[in-house]
């Protein structure tokens, strides 16, 4: 029988359990000081100068040692970006790490220029941000004492770090801003009429192919030729009653009304004089709206003979 918490940490997404693997391992081995934090932050001396590229990623596993802050981050990465691969990023995991990816990337630029060399603190307020976008018809608790609108919560939690440490928010609010724009390059550009549809954040070929993740260029294809399939059938298959039958073509599939049946043999029951003329011109009228030459010359001479 499996383990409950083994099986719940398979069932998580690919992204959320590598980054959770990831701080967790990182953060264990701080405590067991098998590494040093200082070896861990990000700057662009200690990279591209003295070639330690492993800080590209370790200034984002970093969330500090085992406190209620990082259990926080924790939650949040498991919550937010869990919803985000299998709602809003679901059969697209090329997209998604190819979003994160230029979120990260966007990070380390702004780094220098906020003051901050620890970015994973950065990184989970911008995922956070763009969960909040994609869910802000949810409501949550925040821990217990107000519920509010998921759209509320990075400014929740930015004032609620304000007031706690006592500082000015400006790199929560750098964080946020980076969601945004990723949000907004990600879902609201697409949708606008001066984007022609074009997805700018959309995942290259090769990563596409190594996340089993199927191509857009094909699915984009089928999109374009749908309406023209429809507007085809349209044209194709006229409405009932559009055109009328020549003569020379017998009609098909015509049923007769029951009603002008029933009809008919209330005539007969009151004049039986006229019924036999009356119900052979129904019966001419309803069964071939449109009859043939060949049938209308025997009606003619049986006319004459009449006469």
């Amino acid at each position: 029988m499996p383990n409950p918490l083994e099986e719940w940490y398979m069932q998580l997404p690919l992204f959320t359990r590598i980054y959770t693997t990831g701080i967790v391992g990182l953060t264990l081995a701080i405590q067991l000081e098998w590494a040093s934090p200082l070896t861990l932050f990000y700057t662009y001396h200690a990279v591209f100068v003295q070639n330690e590229y492993w800080r590209l990623l370790t200034t984002f596993l970093f969330l500090g040692s085992f406190s209620l802050d990082w259990i926080l981050n924790i939650y949040f990465i498991v919550r937010y970006c869990r919803d985000l691969e299998e709602g809003s990023y679901l059969n697209r995991p090329a997209d998604f790490a190819w979003t994160v990816l230029l979120m990260c990337t966007t990070l380390l630029v702004i780094s220098p220029y906020l003051g901050t060399v620890f970015l994973g603190d950065l990184l989970v307020s911008s995922l956070t941000y763009m969960w909040s976008r994609h869910y802000s018809y949810l409501f949550i608790n925040f821990m217990g004492l107000f519920t509010t609108s998921a759209a509320y919560l990075p400014w929740v939690l930015v004032a609620f770090s304000s007031v706690v440490e006592n500082r000015w928010p400006v790199v929560d609010l750098a964080a946020i801003g980076v969601g945004h724009v990723f949000w907004f390059l990600a879902e609201e550009w697409p949708r606008r009429a001066e984007s022609g549809g074009v997805r700018v954040l959309r995942a290259p070929r090769v990563l596409c192919k190594i996340m089993h993740q199927d191509l857009d260029d094909e699915l984009d294809q089928d999109a374009e030729q749908e309406p023209a399939v429809a507007v085809d059938s349209d044209i194709a298959e006229p409405t009932f009653g559009s055109e009328l039958p020549s003569a020379e073509t017998p009609v098909q599939n015509v049923t007769t009304n029951p009603v002008h049946g029933t009809t008919s043999e209330k005539h007969s029951n009151s004049d039986e004089s006229s019924n036999q003329d009356f119900a052979s011109t129904s019966a001419v009228e309803h069964t071939d709206p449109s009859p043939t030459l060949h049938q209308r010359t025997p009606y003619s001479h049986t006319l004459a003979e009449h006469d």
